[in-house]
């Protein structure tokens, strides 16, 4: 039986939004679809979890230069006959265009997880590689409409190339009591907990947060803030919350891989951003009926309509953001009303299945117009190499 097989290309496989839907793409590839993963520089828990579901995986990580790894991508596509290469994010995608021409691969695809904006990359990357990239790639995916714009409005020549294709994640696996995780965290009966999960950076603005949650404590005497994540804002964070007044209600929890279990035992999920893709936390939540107030950026205000599924407030206010927090925690029955409304429009429009089948279905549409054929190939899960 033929095959149709796609080689996915990031930087890293550590643990991350495009490093999730890599393997939400293994896990649910479609009949005759075999998913490979390559690593540019190093592998980690999303390659082990890849390679766990059966994706034959490579690691290009040894290779002394840029040049070397991009000639071993090239051999690679070609040795394993790839008839789709899918870079992810810039880095992903230069790789995958360059090494995907080198080695005759008949679609190469870029997905951008990201927005673009000023600073983001090397001076370069705008003016010169992003369009030689954009040449050299039949379409580019942005994870919702905002990342979509964001690029495509700076490459007119080439804006029909630019597809949105909504991220999606899996039904969760069952999480555990919620009575035991707030246990295990040290949660009161009778606290009321703000959740947010995100990478300690200057794009996730935390300090917002821990802003609107010193404004919110005295209201609600029993708030709780936990922080998940880790990143090299974490010492200023922590200061900033001592210094608040409120630090002994706020908890920073270190990088977790039991989301699930920690948006169970939330009563609210927030994400204070000031810019974002379409976050895969906020996702989650969504998933799990919790209900969140993010604010008004990239993909966020395209998964939340306000007032609906849950709250939408501007970026940089904490007392907006602290107001959004104390409506919902005061009342608790809209809460719950707005946390089953969200878990419906994410079984609506953000499930992996979904993402996977619409990006299958533009992968054999690019081929169909190549006039390609589909290469024989094995069938996924039947083992894993390195490279």
């Amino acid at each position: 039986m033929s095959a149709l097989r796609v080689l996915h290309v990031v930087e890293a496989m550590h643990q991350g939004g495009a490093e999730t839907l890599v393997v939400e793409h293994v896990r649910h590839a479609g009949a005759g679809v075999e998913s490979l993963v390559c690593a540019l520089n190093r592998g980690g828990p999303a390659m082990e979890a890849a390679e766990a579901l059966g994706a034959r995986t490579f690691v290009l990580g040894d290779a002394p230069d840029r040049l070397s790894r991009l000639i071993q991508l090239a051999r690679l596509m070609r040795s394993e006959r790839v008839a789709v290469a899918n870079g992810h994010n810039p880095t992903g995608g230069l790789y995958a265009a360059l090494a995907g021409k080198l080695a005759g691969v008949p679609v190469v695809v870029r997905t951008e997880h990201s927005i673009h904006y000023r600073g983001r990359h090397s001076a370069l990357y705008p003016s010169l590689i992003e369009p030689l990239v954009t040449l050299l790639t039949r379409r580019v995916i942005g994870v919702c409409e905002a990342v979509r714009e964001s690029h495509a409005v700076r490459l007119r020549w080439a804006e029909s190339r630019f597809v949105t294709i909504a991220n999606g994640i899996s039904q969760a696996r069952a999480a555990r009591a919620r009575e035991a995780v707030r246990n295990e965290l040290g949660i009161a009966e009778g606290d009321r907990v703000v959740l947010t999960i995100a990478s300690l950076t200057p794009q996730k603005a935390q300090h917002v947060l821990i802003d609107a949650f010193a404004w919110l404590h005295p209201r609600v005497p029993g708030a709780r803030l936990l922080i998940a994540g880790e990143g090299p804002l974490q010492a200023a964070l922590e200061s900033r919350a001592r210094a608040s007044g409120a630090g002994d209600r706020v908890r920073f929890l270190g990088p977790r891989a039991d989301v699930a279990d920690l948006v169970q035992a939330a009563d609210l999920f927030a994400l204070s951003s000031v810019r974002e893709g379409l976050p895969i936390t906020l996702l989650e939540a969504m998933r799990a009926g919790c209900p969140a107030v993010a604010t008004h950026v990239g993909g966020a205000r395209e998964a939340i309509e306000d007032g609906v599924t849950g709250r939408i407030v501007p970026p940089g206010e904490p007392v907006a953001l602290g107001q959004a927090l104390l409506e919902l925690l005061s009342d608790p029955v809209r809460a719950r009303a707005l946390g089953a409304a969200g878990r419906e429009r994410w079984a609506r429009c953000f499930t992996a299945e979904r993402m996977v089948s619409e990006t299958e279905a533009l992968y054999r549409a690019e081929l169909r117009a190549r006039g390609a054929r589909l290469p024989a190939g094995r069938r996924a899960g039947e083992g894993r190499a390195s490279a």
